[in-house]
């Protein structure tokens, strides 16, 4: 009797497994009859077209052979409805990261201290300003590049006193698209008083940002085709002109270094 009864234990498992594994939740029915979601309809409750607990042998087709498309569990539709279907583009990078970068830079990609002459070739020639204009600088220089340094204190005496030097160097790039860049630096010094008349005190700071606004206006103007020696010679002798006629009375200088 023992073992008779250990064999039909071992019979009512394998059965209930088996069946387990044919076993689904819920009506089984044609998506597009659903009355919510995916494939839902105006209407009635979902006629179902058999459910779990309906006849057959374990592993027949639960669609009956049929062309239609049932859904026994809700699962199986959330899974299809969330995955993006192979052809919608819209999920797909439309750029390769490996794609080749643009040897053409736009204006906005010329960055960086000091100014910046826009030479363009034929290939380039779309990235460059319109025939007939002139050619793109960038300047962009600082207070901080002009420091000043008192050489002389100012006695507190008389129309004006004292005096004050900054040693200054500054930076200049002209980029030809798309082959190299070419950069240089001119060297010379900015003298000031300390106290005029006109102006009154001036310290560093001030000098600064006197010397900046100068400079930056000057080196809008230049011609950044010159050779390189010409250029800072001939951006000095206009820094100095341009210091005489905006700022006169204000006694600046500019000197070779």
């Amino acid at each position: 009797m023992n073992a008779k009864r250990v064999l039909l234990l071992i019979l009512v498992i394998a059965v209930l497994a088996l069946a387990a594994c044919n076993w689904t939740f819920g009506d089984c029915y044609p998506v597009e009859e659903r009355t919510s979601g995916a494939g839902a309809g105006p209407g009635s409750e979902p006629r179902p077209i058999f459910t779990s607990a309906a006849s057959g042998d374990f592993g027949a087709d639960p669609q009956g052979g049929g062309e239609r498309k049932i859904a026994c569990n809700e699962s199986d539709l959330e899974d299809k409805e969330e995955r993006p279907s192979d052809s919608d583009s819209s999920e797909r990078p439309t750029e390769s990261p490996t794609s080749p970068q643009d040897p053409c830079p736009g204006f906005g990609d010329i960055a960086g201290d000091g100014a910046t002459f826009l030479s363009c070739s034929d290939a380039c020639s779309s990235k460059c300003p319109p025939p007939g204009m002139a050619p793109w600088v960038y300047v962009d220089f600082d207070p901080s590049d002009f420091t000043f340094v008192t050489t002389v204190n100012d006695p507190g005496t008389g129309a004006g006193g004292g005096w004050q030097v900054a040693r200054v160097k500054l930076n200049f790039r002209k980029l030809t698209i798309p082959h190299t860049v070419k950069s240089w630096s001119c060297d010379f010094s900015i003298e000031m008083p300390l106290r005029t008349e006109i102006y009154g005190q001036i310290d560093a700071d001030r000098a600064a940002r006197l010397s900046e606004e100068i400079t930056e206006e000057v080196a809008n103007r230049m011609d950044y085709d010159l050779p390189q020696g010409i250029f800072c010679s001939r951006f000095i002798d206009q820094t100095r002109t341009t210091f005489k006629s905006k700022y006169k009375g204000l006694g600046a200088r500019v000197t070779n270094p």
